[in-house]
């Protein structure tokens, strides 16, 4: 290693993360965006003229025009009331690895932390491939000058306490919400499901356990960088009498914004018990979809996955049909739609700010010059 971790900052991880790569404006336009999207949209046609399933766009917009506007907001205030929750987690996992003051490393306030966290959430919805996590790792960078490779390891610990969390909360859904009569393709996921569980924890612990062997297995060159990955990734999971509440009601607070979103449309029905777990198993699976990097936000796949899962609890008819996509497109404007307005609003503000700041330094820069040459040929003329 030449310098380590402070060559690592200064050369490594200003390429690795070089913001070219993750250009939002270009992959938005790619045929690797668009592609996706418009095969996932065929294949859901065809599947629901297969299936039978009747959407009537008039059916839909009655009941989009019969919903409870009210119940609606609540989803809406519910889900963003998860943010503020997200920042603190984030911000617990980046101080478990060293992220203070005592090491030199001012962390931005809540509310750049919050913009970061947005704007990678952001990023994720537009372009496929999860790219908004290392996005993020790259504006944190642009914030702190904290090791980049090391913050995508906090983002990618997070990413595996939700989804350990996540397939705990939604396997007990299944089995509570559908009292144990599952179909095969369900019971088929499930399993799935538990595997992918337990290769997660076997990954971590063999992390964890042979990570000097494993190190010496990195050629040279990159060893730096796997060095702060992994300390990012392993040293996250330090309080986790902090980390585990946070991520239980965070998860919690998305079953409610489906809930909300179902009650709004009169989509479930039953005792209370029953709809929260229902909408905490179509709303856990969503959030699963999510984390397939088929099409950007998912659009096309998730929704398809959603009526999968509705469908299993309201009949067959065409007025619950419509209903039911009538409840995804509500709930998508408050995932997908209000995440992309107020998320390129924030982008293209965030992007002109610094345009602007690098103008203005240029300028100062250029009036300094410009004095120190005049002061320098001031003597000649005299």
């Amino acid at each position: 290693m030449k310098d380590g971790p402070a060559h690592l900052e200064a050369n490594g991880d200003e390429t690795e993360f070089e913001l070219e790569r993750l250009s939002i404006s270009r992959r938005l336009l790619s045929w690797r965006t668009i592609l996706p999207l418009v095969v996932v949209i065929v294949v859901f046609a065809l599947v629901a003229q297969h299936l039978g399933l009747e959407f009537n766009p008039k059916g839909i917009a009655s009941a989009l025009a019969q919903a409870n506007i009210w119940v609606f907001l609540a989803g809406f205030i519910v889900y963003y009331s998860s943010f503020p929750l997200r920042v603190l987690r984030w911000k617990l996992m980046l101080q478990n690895v060293g992220y203070r003051k005592e090491q030199g490393v001012h962390l931005p306030g809540f509310l750049p932390l919050s913009k970061i966290l947005y704007l990678s959430w952001f990023a994720n919805l537009i372009v496929p491939a999860k790219l908004g996590d290392i996005y993020r790792a790259y504006l944190l960078r642009q914030e702190s000058k904290a090791p980049a490779t090391r913050s995508f390891g906090t983002v990618l610990a997070e990413r595996i306490l939700d989804l350990v969390t996540l397939l705990l909360l939604f396997i007990s859904a299944v089995l509570i919400s559908l009292h144990g009569q599952l179909p095969s393709q369900l019971e088929l996921a499930l399993h799935i499901c538990l595997v992918l569980l337990v290769c997660l924890i076997a990954g971590l612990v063999l992390l964890r356990g042979y990570h000097g062997k494993i190190r010496l297995l990195i050629p040279p060159r990159f060893r730096d960088y796997y060095i702060h990955f992994q300390e990012g990734a392993l040293g996250s999971f330090k309080r986790l009498h902090l980390l585990v509440p946070l991520t239980l009601t965070i998860w919690s607070m998305e079953a409610l914004r489906f809930m909300f979103v179902a009650l709004a449309t009169r989509m479930l029905g039953g005792d209370p018990i029953h709809i929260f777990t229902a909408a905490l198993f179509i709303s856990l699976g969503e959030a699963l979809l999510t984390t397939v990097p088929l099409t950007s936000g998912g659009v096309g796949f998730v929704e398809s996955g959603m009526l999968a899962m509705i469908l299993l609890f309201i009949p067959h008819t065409a007025a619950a049909q419509n209903g039911a996509a009538a409840t995804i497109v509500l709930d998508r404007m408050i995932s997908l739609v209000s995440t992309l307005i107020f998320g390129g609003i924030l982008f293209f503000f965030t992007m002109f700010s610094k345009k602007s700041l690098k103008a203005q330094t240029a300028r100062g820069k250029e009036l300094i010059l410009k004095e120190k040459r005049e002061s320098a040929g001031a003597p000649n003329k005299q």
